[in-house]
């Protein structure tokens, strides 16, 4: 069975990949977007003795994305049925959140982050801590 890939997914990517082009002013010709290799070359940095460690700590950063794009399609999907009551999958796919959505969602995303890392925050401050 093959994996469905998510159009949200590709956006995001498609949008890091084309940023550039995203920023040109109107009316002016855009360099053809740049496509960068999905696999990174050479070799995971390593920050703790045991690999697992790392292994988990990269585990955690991309479950975390992932929760975040998710909180972002739910409040698209609850803004959609709040305006019309009811939603298509293109307007989800359409939908650019106005400036106090995106800002919003940027504060939350911010509150996602301090919360699943604050526990590296804290080992870092016990480690840097001197011996009693």
């Amino acid at each position: 069975m093959a994996r469905k890939s998510h159009p949200a997914r590709k956006r995001a990517g498609a949008s890091a990949a084309t940023a550039g082009a995203a920023a040109a002013p109107a009316g002016a010709s855009a360099a053809p977007a740049v496509r960068l290799p999905r696999i990174a070359k050479g070799h995971r940095p390593e920050f703790y003795e045991d690999p697992a460690i790392d292994q988990l700590f990269a585990i955690v950063t991309a479950l975390t994305g992932e929760v975040s794009v998710l909180f972002d399609r739910l409040d698209t999907v609850e803004r959609l049925l709040d305006d019309s009551g009811a939603v298509r999958a293109q307007a989800i796919e359409a939908y650019v959140p106005d400036p106090s959505a995106a800002a919003l969602r940027a504060e939350r995303r911010d509150e996602l982050l301090r919360r699943v890392f604050a526990v590296l925050e804290l080992y870092a401050a016990r480690k840097a801590a001197p011996a009693s």
